[in-house]
């Protein structure tokens, strides 16, 4: 199993990867069979996301690389309602956003449950949004000018 880590965060670090079908295929051309549900698994083990691109499209990224500080322009907006926080999203980048938050982790924050262009931040009893907006900023650059409340 090691060695199938070893290569699948080879192949994401040196080649531009849109897919788990494409990532799946590279892994055959290196003698690597894997199910799906196997590298669904291991690109979350290896805290792998995707990570929008100028072209419209998505790549996978390690933890570090890639343009993370960039992901914040993925984010619409973002609203909050009593614990409640919805971000809004560019379509397909709210599980990139929602993996970085659960990555970041901050002790106000509940959860997160992320769709397709919406994430879910569920916030503790007697949290500040304040002191969340500002966690976020300090890796989701220009988040905080999504805030469509700034006043909550």
């Amino acid at each position: 199993m090691n060695n199938r880590l070893e290569i699948i965060q080879q192949l994401v670090r040196t080649r531009k990867v849109g897919s788990q079908e494409e990532l799946a295929a590279m892994l055959a051309e290196k003698g690597v069979q894997t199910t799906q549900a196997t590298l669904s698994r291991d690109l979350r083990k290896l805290q792998i996301t995707k990570q929008h691109d100028a072209a419209g499209g998505y790549y996978y990224v390690l933890p570090g690389q890639g343009p993370h500080s960039r992901a914040g322009e993925s984010v619409v907006s973002v609203d909050f309602s009593g614990q409640m926080g919805i971000v809004k999203t560019l379509p397909g980048c709210a599980n990139m956003i929602g993996a970085l938050v659960d990555a970041h982790w901050h002790p106000a924050l509940m959860g997160t449950i992320a769709g397709d262009d919406t994430l879910l931040l569920v916030l503790r009893e007697n949290a500040s949004v304040e002191s969340l907006m500002t966690f976020l900023e300090s890796f989701l650059v220009g988040i905080g000018t999504k805030l469509t409340n700034p006043t909550h």
